[in-house]
């Protein structure tokens, strides 16, 4: 359950529970002492009647009690009902048709005029002579009372249930909304927009000053980013060009030596220098995607037949090495993206698998739809990657054990996790056993 609900659900809920328990206990509460207020008013009304008639009694006798309880009967007074009995149990007086009920107080059911079983609250005293008095209340209005104040508590109850859940509606709503600003700043910045800040509300509330933290934050990321992509790029660019010059020198150098070795020896020198300068042309490359500035060449691609077109451009190359490529390419996908970027992703990936792998190894290259999404993947049957490794690959300048040997400098698939990421995908990489996988995948467009 805490899993299907989120943060600001959760404290709705406890909210509206909370809120649910304390109104139901404060109308419960009211509710019993009321009844017991009513209870109290009832007996003490019935206690003051006995003891007006009972005083009657002591001055005046049976007769006098009897002449007392005819005339209160006669005005019609139908809450109270009398009744009075000699020590044989004769009725001498009242209108109370119930047998005579034990001393103190009961509560017993009787009949009304109209021959109507009702229910009243009695209290029954022994006068001196041996007779008993007995006065009776009917409960009916109190009932009735109770009852009413019932159906009012219920609906209060209702209505401020109501209110609550309402109330937690809205507070989810607030919440959320505050927080779904924040998320959506975050997923473009992840996306590679480093501008976006999250809007500051008018309100100096906790969720602004909590904005105006994250946003100084992120100033900061921005700025720590930007310095050391300019310190990579300056370092980049500013050795490129000695690095130029000397591999011209070293050139004219092999043009002049006059023995073999010397000549060799410069050659040498002069494919350490192309591999350095490669090396420089890949960080150049990577810093480019993950700045997002090519962003604003992107447009909408055919992606199918450039993707056949690489394919079969490596069909004969994967032949020369002693292995099969073969490809399949769904037609008609579409993608947002750069032609020259894709296009550089799927070489890396191919290169990869080609150098890699041992001869005889199959190579699959398929494009393909998948619940919404693009996927591109390079499988092959080779020896694959130690499962230890796997989490490491797409990282800068890692390689694995088995590529320690091969050319390269660990930079083919972290540029493919930039192109990837840059087009708002994302790089997979499976471990087959036997072989390898690598996705990319990609949100299409529809054509």
């Amino acid at each position: 359950m805490r899993r299907r609900l989120g943060t600001a659900s959760r404290i709705a809920l406890s909210f509206i529970l909370f809120y649910t328990v304390a109104t139901l206990a404060l109308g419960l509460a009211i509710y019993l002492i009321g009844d017991h207020a009513l209870r109290e008013q009832l007996d003490d009304r019935i206690r003051a009647e006995t003891d007006y008639l009972v005083d009657v009694y002591s001055r005046g006798g049976t007769e006098t009690l009897r002449e007392v309880l005819m005339r209160r009967d006669d005005r019609g007074v139908n809450i109270l009902g009398y009744l009075l009995v000699d020590a044989g149990g004769h009725r001498l007086g009242g209108e109370l048709a119930i047998a005579l009920p034990p001393p103190g107080w009961q509560q017993v059911e009787f009949r009304d005029h109209e021959g109507g079983r009702n229910v009243a609250r009695v209290l029954t005293v022994k006068l001196r002579d041996g007779s008993a008095l007995t006065v009776a209340m009917e409960l009916a209005p109190a009932l009735e009372l109770r009852k009413t104040a019932l159906i009012l508590l219920m609906c209060g109850f209702g209505a401020m249930l109501a209110g609550g859940i309402l109330a937690g509606v809205l507070l989810t709503r607030a919440i959320r909304s505050r927080l779904n600003l924040m998320t959506a700043t975050a997923e473009s910045i992840i996306s590679g927009d480093m501008s976006q800040r999250v809007p500051i509300p008018e309100a100096n509330d906790e969720f602004g000053r909590l904005a105006g933290t994250l946003n100084t934050m992120l100033d900061r990321n921005h700025a720590l980013i930007d310095n050391l992509r300019q310190v990579s790029s300056d370092i980049a660019h500013d050795l490129r060009t000695p690095l130029a010059h000397l591999r011209q020198r070293l050139e004219r150098m092999a043009d002049a030596a006059v023995d073999a070795a010397t000549r060799e020896e410069i050659t040498a020198a002069i494919e350490q220098t192309d591999a350095i300068l490669s090396l420089f042309g890949a960080l150049l490359r990577i810093a480019e995607v993950e700045a997002g500035a090519l962003k604003q060449y992107f447009r909408v691609l055919d992606l199918s037949p450039i993707i056949c077109r690489i394919c079969e451009s490596y069909v004969a190359v994967a032949e020369d090495n002693g292995k099969t490529l073969v490809y399949k390419i769904e037609n008609g996908i579409h993608v947002i993206g750069d032609e020259d970027l894709l296009s550089q992703a799927l070489v890396n990936l191919l290169e990869n698998a080609l150098r890699h792998t041992p001869r005889d190894t199959l190579i699959q290259a398929d494009m393909k739809r998948s619940s919404g999404m693009v996927v591109i993947s390079i499988t092959d049957n080779g020896p694959g990657v130690p499962c230890e490794e796997m989490p490491n690959l797409a990282r800068r300048f890692t390689r694995g054990d088995k590529a320690r040997n091969s050319p390269g400098f660990g930079l083919g698939l972290n540029l493919v996790r930039a192109v990837a990421e840059v087009h708002q995908g994302e790089l997979r990489i499976l471990n087959q056993e036997p072989g390898l996988a690598v996705e990319i995948r990609l949100n299409e467009v529809p054509s």
